[in-house]
């Protein structure tokens, strides 16, 4: 007479592990989907991060939200820089903008915090030539004491990139004697050879309560300034080449 025998202890366990993992499973689609339909768009009350990178198709950078000291770095020419070159960026919080070739275009930042001596603050939208730096820009700086805000606008030359411009200058910020001599004269090489770099051309805005539009020459060089002061006193100047006022409404 053949006896039956039992199915083993240890492969039925495995069978039931089997059928709990299959139901755990099929439990947890069923809830992703319950919480996160299929669908183009997802709709959150609020989301909390430290910062947002949105990217082209190409999966370079094109636009960088962050707060408080996690803006990215500057990038031209796809190539990063020290945060430093970004000046009081590495304190700012903001937005970044950045072109379909990786390059930084512009964006907006601001800071507002106590110090010892009171407080500093400061506001910006820029925007940025192709492969240059920033060419029109809405500020406000103020420390406490001294405080301004209005439109500036830069020229800046054609003939350099400012990737080229940033790793002179990042060369400089490393070097050491003869090594940094050599540096600073490819620099004065190349304002030489395209004439200039960049100047500031054009201020209007108010400055310690005085109202200014001030325009240069492409060297930099104040040669008009109209201004109401703040007892408002109103003036017309007009300057040459040398720094000086040539002539005056009022005299």
């Amino acid at each position: 007479m053949n006896e039956s025998r039992s199915p083993d202890p240890i492969h039925r366990k495995v069978r039931i592990l089997e059928v709990y993992a299959l139901c755990s499973a099929a439990a947890i689609v069923v809830l992703l989907l319950a919480v996160f339909p299929p669908s183009d768009h997802l709709r959150l009350d609020t989301l909390e991060v430290g910062r947002i990178d949105v990217m082209h198709g190409s999966g370079l950078l094109a636009l960088s939200i962050a707060g408080h000291g996690r803006l990215p770095r500057p990038h031209f020419e796809g190539q990063g820089y020290p945060p430093e070159f970004s000046g009081e960026r590495t304190r700012a919080t903001g937005l970044i903008f950045f072109n379909e070739r990786g390059d930084e275009v512009g964006g907006l930042t601001y800071n507002g915090q106590l110090t010892e001596d009171g407080y500093r603050a400061g506001e910006g939208i820029t925007f940025d030539k192709f492969r240059q730096d920033q060419v029109v820009s809405l500020q406000y700086q103020d420390n406490g004491s001294s405080r301004a805000a209005g439109v500036h606008v830069w020229d800046r030359t054609t003939e350099v990139s400012i990737g080229q411009i940033l790793e002179l200058v990042e060369a400089r910020r490393t070097a050491e004697g003869a090594v940094r001599d050599s540096v600073e004269a490819a620099i004065r090489e190349m304002e030489r050879s395209v004439g200039w770099l960049a100047a500031h051309r054009i201020f209007l805005g108010t400055q310690d309560r005085t109202v200014k539009l001030t325009m240069k020459d492409k060297a930099g060089q104040t040669r008009i300034r109209m201004s109401v002061d703040s007892l408002d006193v109103a003036r017309l100047e007009f300057l040459d080449h040398a720094g000086q006022v040539a002539s005056a409404f009022p005299r």
